[in-house]
């Protein structure tokens, strides 16, 4: 009797070691598997200084954001990017944190193609600073005589939106002329040149043109598009620093309300920074609207988004109320 006594004691305690040798292994396995979130070290943020991106001349030329972020030992690096296409294959390669002035149609198309970002503030308007032009040899005297010609754009824009529902006016499609896909600056020089017959330029490009002589209105963005830009990040990113992407928020907010109080001054950063003339960006500055509000945007971008897919850009089996649903996150705004 005492023998089996002694043998159940040992297989007991055998029992409840290997119960917690195993119990180890778990909690061991479970703790390598759920380690803690890296602590932030770097923002990246894309810097566009055009057309007149004063709120972001401003925040750099003040270091609004470097001073803020300092105090939590987080460097903060600006990226001189000004090509939507970059700053989203940036954003989907993660070397970037946020697009800072990204225009709306980039957005659409981005996240319809599976780069997963959101909007989380407007940046500015200027639908009335973004013209379809034309050579000044009165060959082109309407957007209808656009057919059969050689039109210069960047494709995937707000540019590209513009161009069609002009043409759409008119029973045109960009099927009836030629279109070379190739940025604002080398649109200028291309149309200036002679090697296009139209472009669509934005400020200050624009009045540079006209200025000297080398293309003529024929339609304004208004009425066609909201020449809308917008601030987007990752949104990784978002959900593992929501506190972050508030934080920077207030920051261009801070911008935006610096700039209100000291405009002239603004405006003379503004002009030295994009060497333009101050009297030309006194004269640029009134078509522009910096409001950070998302009001009006979802139903901006769902039309857009919808207008896009029945001209084939986006896919038809995309939900695009879905898409811009996720797309567009007013959460992180500053509280009013």
């Amino acid at each position: 009797m005492y023998r089996l006594k002694v043998i159940s004691i040992c297989l007991l305690s055998a029992i409840v070691l290997i119960g917690a040798i195993i119990l180890s292994g778990c909690t061991a396995k479970k703790a390598s598997t759920e380690a803690p979130t890296e602590t932030l070290k770097t923002i990246n943020v894309s810097y566009v200084s055009r057309p007149i991106n004063v709120p972001s001349v401003v925040a750099q030329e003040k270091k609004m954001f470097e001073n803020e972020f300092a105090k939590d030992n987080i460097e903060f690096k600006w990226h001189d990017i000004t090509t939507p296409s970059n700053q989203l294959e940036a954003l989907a390669a993660k070397s970037l944190d946020f697009s800072n002035s990204l225009n709306y149609v980039s957005a659409i198309l981005a996240k319809a193609n599976g780069n997963d970002i959101k909007i989380v503030s407007a940046y500015s308007r200027f639908p009335k600073g973004i013209s379809l032009v034309v050579k000044p040899d009165g060959s082109i005297k309407t957007v209808a005589d656009l057919k059969g010609k050689k039109v210069a754009l960047q494709k995937g824009t707000m540019l590209h939106e513009m161009l069609i529902r002009a043409l759409s006016e008119v029973n045109l499609t960009t099927q009836d002329l030629e279109l070379v896909d190739m940025d604002s600056a080398a649109a200028a020089a291309a149309i200036a040149s002679g090697q296009v017959d139209a472009t669509i330029l934005p400020e200050p490009l624009l009045s540079k043109a006209i200025a000297a002589g080398k293309v003529q209105k024929l339609r304004s963005a208004e009425g066609l598009i909201p020449g809308l830009s917008v601030i987007a990040v990752r949104s990784d990113f978002a959900k593992n620093q929501p506190e972050i992407v508030k934080r920077y928020l207030q920051v261009h907010k801070a911008s935006l309300d610096w700039c209100q109080a000291n405009l002239d001054e603004a405006l003379s950063m503004t002009a030295q920074q994009n060497q333009i003339p101050i009297q030309g960006v006194k004269a640029l500055y009134p078509e522009f609207t910096f409001d950070m509000s998302l009001d009006q945007v979802t139903n901006e971008l769902l039309k857009s988004a919808a207008f896009l897919q029945k001209e084939g850009m986006i896919r038809p089996n995309v939900d695009t109320n879905k898409l811009v649903d996720t797309l567009v996150d007013p959460s992180y705004l500053p509280v009013k």
